[in-house]
C-alpha cells in the first residue's frame, strides 16, 4: 500500500539532525494551536495529543489542542483558514477532511490540495471491524450470515459521514455481501459509546477508539483491515487471512498549515514532529494506543496524501456515497 511505502521511505530522516527548531516563525515563539476535527477521546486525539506533547517539548514552545469537531472535519478546517497564516495555527488532517470529503461533498468552503500545505504525518492505525456484544457474532463468518439473514440491514456506525470509518466499512460490506445502515456520529468515541449501548451493530473503527474496550471484551473484534494481526490483538485475525487482502484500510492523522505559511514555520515543526517520533517512549506510546509512528518531510507527506486522493476518491464515486 502507499501509506507503507511512505512511513518505510521517511524513517531515512533519523539520520537527518534536528535543525532550526528553534528559528520557527511561530507566533513570535509563542503558543502554537493545533485544531483538531474531531471531539475528545477519538484515534485522531489521542494520537494529536501524544505527538504534540513531545513535539512541544522539542521546540520549547506549548502546544495546545484545539478540538472542533462537526461536519466532517470542515468546520476546524474553517478556523485554521480564518486565521493568519503565521505559523501559529495549524490544521489536524486526515482522511476525510484532506482527501475523502472532495469526492462526497457536493460544495465545499475549501479546496483541501489548494488552501492547505502539508507539514507532517502523525500517525496511522488500522481499522477493526467490531461488533456489539449482543448481536451474539465470534468471527467474519457468523457476522456476514447473520446479515445476511437479518430482516433488515445492520446499522453501521462512523466517526461522521465520509470518515474513513464510513467509506471502508461501505466497501467491506459490498466486499462481504451485505448491506448496512449507516449511522454518523461526531466522531469514534461518541460512536463507541452507541455501540456499548446496544444503539448500533457493527462499526469499522480505527485503533486507538476501540482498542482497550475490545481487549476488556465489551465488544466483539472481528478482524482487522490490515494485511497483518496488531500485537496487541493476537487473536484477531487479518482480513488477508481470511481471504479478503483488498480489505485494507487505516487513519492516518498529520498536521497541515494554511497556504501562505512561512516556510521556516512549516520546516521546523516538520522536524520537531519528526525527532519527537524517534523517541522511543512516544512510540511505544502509541503503540499502546494501536498506531504507528508516520515520520517524512513535508513533501513526503504531499506525495502520500496524493496517493491517498487517487485510491479513495474513485472508490466513494464508484460507491455513490454521498454526504449531502
Amino acid at each position: 500500500m502507499q501509506r507503507k511505502t511512505f512511513i518505510r521511505g521517511a524513517l531515512a530522516l533519523a539520520a537527518v539532525p534536528l535543525v532550526g527548531t528553534r528559528a520557527m516563525a511561530q507566533a513570535k515563539g509563542g503558543t502554537i494551536r493545533f485544531i483538531v476535527p474531531y471531539p475528545p477521546g477519538g484515534a485522531g486525539d489521542q494520537v494529536t495529543r501524544l505527538v504534540a506533547h513531545e513535539a512541544s517539548s522539542v521546540l520549547g514552545q506549548p502546544i495546545v489542542i484545539e478540538n472542533r469537531g462537526g461536519a466532517a472535519g470542515m468546520i476546524a478546517a474553517q478556523a485554521v483558514l480564518q486565521a493568519e497564516p503565521d505559523g501559529a495555527t495549524f490544521y489536524v488532517g486526515a482522511n476525510a477532511p484532506l482527501v475523502i470529503n472532495q469526492a462526497i461533498y457536493s460544495k465545499m468552503a475549501y479546496d483541501p490540495a489548494k488552501d492547505f500545505v502539508p507539514v507532517a504525518g502523525m500517525g496511522r492505525a488500522s481499522l477493526l471491524l467490531v461488533a456489539r456484544n449482543s448481536l451474539g457474532v465470534h468471527n467474519l463468518e457468523e457476522l456476514v450470515e447473520a446479515a445476511k439473514k437479518a430482516p433488515n440491514p445492520l446499522s453501521m456506525g462512523s466517526a461522521s459521514s465520509g470518515n474513513i470509518t464510513h467509506l471502508a466499512g461501505e466497501y467491506a460490506a459490498s466486499q462481504l455481501g451485505f448491506k448496512v445502515s449507516h449511522i454518523p456520529f461526531p466522531g469514534s468515541a461518541p460512536a463507541i459509546t452507541a455501540m456499548l449501548g446496544d444503539h448500533i451493530d457493527i462499526m469499522f473503527d480505527a485503533l486507538p477508539s476501540c482498542i482497550q474496550h475490545a481487549r476488556a471484551g465489551r465488544i466483539t473484534p472481528i478482524a482487522i483491515l490490515d494485511k497483518q494481526r496488531f500485537p496487541l490483538l493476537p487473536d484477531v485475525p487479518s482480513m488477508q487471512e481470511l481471504g479478503h487482502p483488498e480489505l485494507d484500510a487505516a487513519a492516518w492523522f498529520g498536521v497541515a498549515a494554511r497556504t501562505g505559511t512561512p516556510q521556516p514555520a512549516i520546516d521546523g515543526l516538520n522536524q520537531a514532529i519528526n525527532a519527537a517520533l524517534k523517541k522511543p517512549e512516544l512510540v511505544e506510546k502509541l503503540r499502546n494506543i494501536g498506531a504507528l509512528p508516520m515520520p517524512g518531510s513535508p513533501e513526503q507527506f504531499a506525495q502520500f496524501i496524493a496517493a491517498e486522493r487517487r485510491q479513495w476518491m474513485p472508490l466513494a464515486q464508484s460507491l455513490g456515497v454521498k454526504a449531502d
